[in-house]
């Protein structure tokens, strides 16, 4: 929360209960560990895709919202909004606030690297940075994006001889679209995909992405995954027969630490410990504070490498959407 000027201004919220009706709610991005600011009775602004792929998972309207465009200066008695690229998925934003008496930078989740779907956040100098730490331990240092696509790709090739569909289980809103482009990209194969993913991929299309799909419920979509060679994109919890034998796959950056029999591919849309630590250096910040994921881990980095004054904030535990998508 900022506060500054009479203007109140609350990002990302995890609960409305201490939430002025009078604040101005900012919203990084859809996924829903970010959109519970949505339910505010106030003002609600976030980037129009960021709403329009909330609005296609969750049906009900929002009320009270102004968009707010990235490298936009919006300004309130004083104090300036600008939302910047946060590479994490479509219209998903960091947000940079300045009060006459400092600067926040709010990161939301950020992705560093460029991928078929976004382009790589950048660092914007700043007094105060808060930022994620999703991936924020050493553990955590993902291949180039060339080498998991290329991993991927090889993997589908190889299960289409062994006669299996290949399903691959990923976030239904950033990762699925990517996966989507990947195999358009790559490949001749016809996509096939879960229902679910059907509205997001229509607002990734809507804003210039070319995406080609079918979804499982149509027609053509059942024939073809009823019969042809193909790819099968879904959700992480679904587990429903396809009506043909099936190899499945994650893709996710928590695949480093999975074990299973199933195969697991680290793709992920967050940064990791490395590019979360060249994030922070670049910003040049007096004062971090960190949250999710293995925040009290990158807190002890930052202090230690880089002589910065860091803190924790506890908020919930990342890895429960693997139970959300």
């Amino acid at each position: 929360m900022v506060a500054a000027s009479g203007v109140t201004i609350v990002m990302d919220p995890v609960t409305l209960r201490r939430v002025p009706q009078t604040a101005r709610v900012l919203v990084s991005h859809a996924h829903s560990d970010h959109t519970r600011g949505f339910g505010h009775k106030g003002l609600k602004q976030s980037t129009v895709e960021t709403r329009d792929i909330h609005t296609a998972l969750n049906t009900h309207r929002i009320s009270n919202f102004a968009a707010i465009d990235l490298d936009r200066k919006i300004s309130v008695d004083g104090v300036e909004i600008r939302a910047l690229n946060a590479g994490h998925m479509l219209g998903s934003a960091q947000f940079l606030v300045h009060t006459p008496a400092t600067s926040i930078l709010y990161t939301g989740d950020i992705n560093c690297v460029d991928t078929l779907t976004t382009k790589a956040a950048e660092p914007h100098r700043c007094d105060v940075l808060v930022i994620e730490a999703t991936y924020g331990s050493p553990v955590y240092r993902f291949p180039s994006r060339e080498t998991i696509y290329a991993g991927v790709v090889e993997w589908a090739v190889e299960m289409i001889k062994q006669g299996c569909v290949p399903c691959l289980h990923v976030y239904a809103a950033g990762k699925a679209q990517e996966m989507v482009r990947l195999f358009n990209v790559y490949t001749h194969l016809p996509v096939v995909v879960n229902p679910r993913l059907d509205g997001v991929n229509e607002a990734y299309r809507k804003s210039g992405h070319s995406l080609n799909w079918l979804a499982s419920d149509s027609a053509d979509g059942r024939e073809v995954l009823e019969k042809d060679p193909c790819v099968y994109i879904t959700t992480p919890g679904d587990r429903r027969s396809i009506g043909r034998k099936a190899a499945r796959a994650f893709a996710t950056g928590w695949a480093l630490s999975l074990r299973g029999r199933n195969a697991a591919f680290p793709l992920s849309s967050h940064a990791d410990f490395e590019q979360l630590v060249s994030f922070i250096k670049a910003c040049q910040p007096e004062e971090v504070y960190i949250f999710t994921g293995f925040a009290e881990e990158l807190g002890r980095t930052v202090k230690s490498e880089l002589g910065l004054n860091a803190k924790a904030v506890p908020t919930m535990n990342q890895r429960k959407l693997l139970d959300d998508y």
